[in-house]
């Protein structure tokens, strides 16, 4: 959810307390059905004496800077203000995130035990400092666990109704993502181009076509099966890569377009399945010189629990060719698949300068 909307929510909620109350008690002034007295206060006097209310001195006979007065003025603002927004908002970021969260019943203690102790703490202790209580204990105490109550029912749904826009925002655009990405994996040009080359082969070199035809089985069989989970070990995503490249240079004449680069261990450091394969399928396609040895170069350097990956290749602005046109993946789809797979954990560099377009991607994969 967008700060601002968040932000719009809960002032509408701390707006329409004041207001829907004011509204009661410019309602209460009928004295019938049909109308007001003429001597009635408007709706905006009720509001701006209520809001005045809370700073009036509550000892008229003493001075205006005395301690009891400013005392019983703290007092106000801390039960009408300061004492409902803490409520609010400690079960609204403290509480529920906990409450949602599976575990046994140790979770309820903790918002049980603040309901049962806090309200009666707050009752004795306004009841103590305020200069005259015109209500008996019993009614102030009670009236003060109705008040927490809703407060603290109100922070609970306010974080309900937040994590469920937030949930339904997010299967919206991984949905959005995940068809992108599936349109995305098996590109027909590719297949089709990669099947000519087998052909070929079949007739002039039995054993490499036999060769290429298991590598296309594999690349096949990983985007299918092996990717319909959240994450994949690096070493099969950087095999993907692998023969990925190695039938795409059957297409072409120049044997040094292409050069992949591997430092460091992936071992099974998890990283999520198709992350980096967007970037080398668009270099492939917006190559604008494959004569060029190394025009395409792709580079993985693993440390720490982070990965970087590069991709640089041969681009000549007067020569390229519109990427929406070819069916690549847009650089904004790639983008928020790792906002939202990888929020605040990764960093993406592209450049685009002296004839070459560069892309540099680093991921944390340490997720606790």
């Amino acid at each position: 959810m967008k700060k601002s909307v968040r932000i719009t929510l809960h002032a509408c909620f701390w707006a329409l307390i004041p207001l829907t109350y004011t509204l009661f008690g410019w309602a209460t002034q009928a004295d019938s059905f049909f109308g007001l007295p003429n001597n009635s206060k408007t709706y905006f006097q009720i509001l701006y004496g209520s809001f005045v209310s809370l700073f009036v001195r509550p000892d008229m006979g003493s001075e205006m800077w005395s301690l009891s007065n400013l005392t019983n003025i703290v007092v106000n603002v801390v039960w009408y203000i300061v004492y409902p927004a803490i409520v609010f908002y400690l079960f609204y970021g403290y509480f529920s995130p906990k409450l949602l969260k599976k575990g046994g019943y140790k979770k309820y203690l903790a918002p049980a035990l603040f309901m049962a102790v806090f309200p009666y703490g707050i009752a004795k202790l306004s009841s103590f400092f305020i200069f005259a209580v015109n209500l008996s204990f019993i009614y102030f105490l009670s009236l003060t666990y109705i008040i927490t109550l809703f407060y603290a029912i109100s922070g609970f749904f306010f974080y309900l109704l937040e994590h469920w826009l937030q949930n339904e925002r997010l299967a919206k655009q991984n949905l959005q993502s995940e068809l992108a990405l599936l349109k995305n994996q098996i590109n027909p040009h590719f297949l089709f181009n990669t099947l000519n080359n087998i052909d070929s082969l079949i007739k002039s070199n039995a054993e490499k076509a036999s060769e290429t035809l298991l590598k296309l089985s594999d690349i096949l069989r990983y985007m299918i099966y092996d990717t319909n989970v959240a994450r994949v070990p690096l070493s099969d995503e950087i095999s993907h890569i692998e023969s990925y490249v190695e039938l795409q240079k059957l297409q072409f004449a120049n044997r040094e377009l292409v050069s992949l680069s591997v430092r460091g261990n992936p071992g099974n450091i998890p990283v999520a399945p198709m992350l980096f394969i967007p970037f080398v399928e668009n270099a492939f396609k917006h190559c604008t010189d494959k004569s060029i040895p190394g025009a395409i170069q792709f580079s993985f350097t693993i440390s720490d629990h982070q990965v970087k990956f590069e991709s640089v290749n041969a681009s000549d602005r007067t020569k390229r060719i519109n990427k929406d046109e070819t069916g690549g993946v847009g650089l904004n789809i790639v983008r928020r698949r790792l906002e939202l797979i990888y929020p605040g954990m990764h960093t993406l560099s592209i450049k685009d300068e002296n004839n070459t377009f560069g892309v540099t991607l680093t991921v944390n994969t340490h997720e606790h």
